[in-house]
């Protein structure tokens, strides 16, 4: 009775060991793929670009015109609009790309002292208002598109730097006046300014920050011979 009880307790093990010795046989071990490595910079990337700054004016010849000198602090540039930033090249250490869009941009000229703009006779000036004002403006709004071919690096404090141009397209104009009781007054026109811009631009963008622009018109803000020869630069921060 004991011998058999042994003899049975011994096939059992036996029967376990063979069975689980088939069954790890019969595994099949499947190819497991690569895992790819994500790229340090994006094919393609999409974003929102907010723009503000201030802005000042190159005057090339006055024509005998004088009053448009600027308010330092107070002439400013804004802008909104989407982002569109193409790989066209990558390396280890750097990658080349293309940076366009769409915005929309304000050009806010806030005058010093107490001059209006005022279009007449074919020619745009900047005369005298003869009393105080809070605030005398012209501003244009400006439908554009970038063209910035765009360097990245992939490390530094400086994490890209674009240096291209714009072109753009007059969508509205007015002027603004303040006058020191809170009186406002707000005239649309064309002004005699030209309906296109285009100029060159460079942006330095800051890692995990944002970028520095600087926009130079290469056109003029008047028409010819309606008023001072003069070009608009805008400069400020992107978010």
């Amino acid at each position: 009775m004991k011998r058999s009880f042994l003899t049975i307790a011994a096939l059992s093990v036996f029967a376990t060991t063979a069975f689980a010795q088939t069954t790890a046989d019969s595994l099949v071990t499947l190819p497991t793929k690569p895992v790819k490595e994500r790229s340090w910079v994006p094919a393609v990337s999409n974003g929102v670009a907010f723009s503000i700054g201030l802005n000042a004016l190159n005057v090339k010849n006055s024509n005998g015109i004088s009053g448009y000198d600027l308010r330092p602090l107070g002439s400013r540039f804004v802008s909104v609009g989407s982002s569109h930033r193409f790989r066209l090249y990558k390396g280890n250490k750097a990658a080349l790309a293309l940076k366009t869009g769409l915005e929309v941009s304000w050009n806010n000229f806030m005058l010093e002292e107490n001059n209006l703009v005022s279009a007449a006779n074919g020619q745009v000036t900047f005369p005298e208002a003869g009393r105080p004002l809070q605030k005398s403006k012209l501003t244009a709004a400006y439908l554009n598109i970038p063209v910035m071919p765009t360097v990245i690096f992939r490390q530094g404090a400086v994490s890209q730097v674009s240096f291209g141009g714009y072109a753009g397209m007059r969508l509205d104009s007015y002027t603004k006046v303040k006058d020191q009781d809170g009186t406002k007054n707000r005239d649309h026109g064309r002004f005699y300014m030209n309906n296109v811009r285009y100029g060159v631009a460079l942006d330095i963008s800051f890692r995990n920050a944002g970028s520095f622009f600087v926009q130079y018109d290469l056109n003029n803000v008047f028409q010819a011979n309606r008023g001072p020869e003069m070009s608009a630069i805008n400069f400020g921060i992107r978010l």
